[in-house]
């Protein structure tokens, strides 16, 4: 395997688990507003909703890179997080 390719395999990796990261945050979030609806009370969680944004922004950049190396462009190719 080339030095490219080793590449193009660390970002889908990398790619990969941010996503499973983002929809574990969004998990946390949603268990964290259902138990604070339960106890009556309204909270944000906006560290995560950060967080989630953070992940977000990661994962549009290694997409864009993973499109130049795949096929010269560097939109998105779908949509991600």
């Amino acid at each position: 395997m080339n030095a490219s390719n080793e590449r193009l395999d660390d970002l889908y990796k990398h790619v990969n688990r941010l996503v499973e990261l983002a929809a574990d945050l969004d998990d946390i979030q949603q268990e964290l507003k259902s138990l604070s609806r339960e106890r009556g009370k309204r909270s944000g969680y906006y560290s995560l909703t950060i967080a989630q944004k953070q992940v977000d922004k990661l994962v549009n950049g290694i997409q864009r890179e993973i499109n130049e190396m795949e096929g010269g462009t560097d939109e998105l190719a779908q949509p991600t997080t």
